[in-house]
């Protein structure tokens, strides 16, 4: 290569840094994100068994299927109050201690410490967790054996597992990092003089803890928030081990896609992706998510 032609290309590189640098998660993107959905989403107008989109057999059947159907309004209405309340309570508990990590703990290394005995039980594969709970809320498990020893119950109860509540528990233990660390995020930005500040002003503790903590830690919680929901709301494994037989949408799309009826799927699969689109663009009305990362 001549010298001209090498000033060239680096002219070139040096104008074009900022798209080259973009390209290689564009094209990631357009591959497993945006050509999947929008697959499933031409498919879902198909009639028949096939596997690809076939311009001469579009129909809206499939759509009709789905909304005349009254069990998907059941189906509907159970997948996203689980989701929701398990965001929810997961945020209930990893909120304190985000809180507590980030104004409590001032010693860097105990920060430290603690964070790595949060995260090692992630170590352990998410089958090996999610068995576990049979020990514990199993007839024989733990939980049962000190009802039993404390005299509260004369027989084990069996209703701890398989049921909404075992899918409630799962989902949190799975989940709760997801929350955590945005939140311990966004607090670990918090100025505590703000607090100090807001306090010699005259604002009660609540209040200062309100407009100031809670209002400057809420992109975190944005974030925690739309990570753990995206994670329920689609997730058919763990309802279809520990629900006992609750109907969720990401089991509703297997089911038919198991029986090869790909457009019928791909139409739940829709109605679920705008569900969660919705949701998530609620969510982002309410924070400013960039303030996590960016300031």
């Amino acid at each position: 290569m001549t010298l001209p032609q090498k000033a060239s290309l680096k002219g070139f590189l040096s104008r074009n840094s900022v798209y080259l640098m973009i390209l290689p998660p564009l094209v990631i993107s357009i591959l497993f994100m945006f050509a999947p959905t929008a697959s499933v989403l031409l498919l879902s107008f198909n009639k028949g068994a096939g596997v690809t989109f076939d311009p001469t057999k579009v129909t809206f059947e499939n759509f009709l299927a789905v909304f005349t159907r009254p069990t998907t309004y059941i189906v509907l209405r159970d997948t996203l109050g689980m989701s929701l309340l398990a965001t929810v309570a997961t945020f209930v508990i990893a909120f304190p201690v985000a809180y507590f990590l980030a104004f409590k703990v001032e010693n860097f290394r105990l920060q430290n410490v603690i964070t790595f005995l949060l995260v090692i039980p992630y170590w352990v594969d998410w089958s090996i967790r999610s068995i576990s709970w049979l020990s514990i809320l199993g007839r024989e498990g733990i939980v049962n054996y000190l009802l039993l020893s404390l005299g509260l119950t004369q027989t084990p109860i069996a209703e701890l597992l398989f049921t909404r509540w075992t899918l409630l528990i799962i989902w949190i233990q799975t989940n709760v990092l997801f929350m955590l660390f945005p939140i311990y995020l966004a607090l670990s930005r918090v100025d505590p003089e703000l607090l100090d500040v807001a306090q010699s002003l005259g604002a009660t503790p609540s209040r200062s803890f309100y407009h100031v903590t809670f209002k400057l830690s809420l992109p975190g919680v944005i974030v925690g928030f739309m990570f753990v929901f995206v994670s329920t709301i689609g997730d058919y494994v763990t309802p279809s081990l520990w629900a006992g037989g609750l109907q969720m949408l990401g089991k509703v799309v297997q089911n038919y896609a198991w029986l090869f009826q790909w457009p019928i799927a791909s139409a739940f699969g829709v109605l679920l992706l705008a569900v969660t689109m919705a949701v998530i663009y609620v969510l982002l009305k309410v924070a400013n998510i960039k303030k996590v990362f960016y300031e």
